[in-house]
């Protein structure tokens, strides 16, 4: 596995860095823990192999595209979360993916929720994202139910794009309601920074 030139980013409160092997046990501590998990995947915490499978897979995010990645976050030395901007599948050739478009996300310990922090590293990673990367267009999903995730997305200006529905084998309770898609453009993102100026 080569990882390609992914930084290191520094918000005021937090250090985000490239997620390594040696982060596996705070990546698993989130995907088995049953409030982080609650509207992720099926609903319920991952085993220890899910959760193994799911490190697996964020490493690899930083294998495809230059620049791209998964970020741990620490705010005094203390494990908060990570985020992610994972480069898309071209759709006519799914082997390859584009520079210029991002899967935007994150997970956050339960004990940092409500503090403005996924705000904070999620509108880092925008930032690297459209100034550094040349990324053109950012999304996310989540459940429509969870309400924090969505409220997290649209404070980094992210806006809601579309709302589908899936058919899962083990339905989580609450997808009867949709998942929801938000985006932002580079143009959008470069407006609401000199709004804010």
């Amino acid at each position: 596995m080569t990882i390609k030139a992914q930084t290191s980013l520094r918000t005021t409160r937090l250090e985000l860095v490239p997620l390594g092997p040696e982060h596996l046990d705070l990546t698993i501590q989130l995907d088995m823990d049953p409030k982080v998990m609650k509207y992720v995947a099926f609903g319920v915490p991952f085993t220890k192999d899910q959760a193994l499978q799911v490190h697996q897979w964020l490493l690899q995010q930083a294998t495809y595209v230059p620049g791209f990645g998964t970020w741990v976050g620490f705010a005094g030395g203390e494990f908060v979360g990570w985020w992610i901007l994972a480069p898309r599948p071209i759709a006519d050739n799914p082997t390859k993916f584009s520079k210029e478009e991002a899967d935007f996300g994150f997970r956050l310990s339960p004990k940092f929720w409500r503090q403005g922090y996924a705000k904070e590293g999620g509108c880092e990673l925008l930032r690297h994202a459209f100034q550094d990367l040349g990324v053109v267009e950012a999304s996310g999903e989540t459940m429509t139910v969870n309400a924090a995730s969505r409220a997290a997305m649209e404070s980094c200006g992210l806006k809601h794009a579309a709302t589908f529905f899936n058919d899962y084998p083990t339905p989580p309770p609450g997808i009867e309601e949709g998942e929801m898609r938000y985006s932002i453009t580079k143009e959008d993102w470069v407006s609401s920074v000199s709004g804010r100026q």
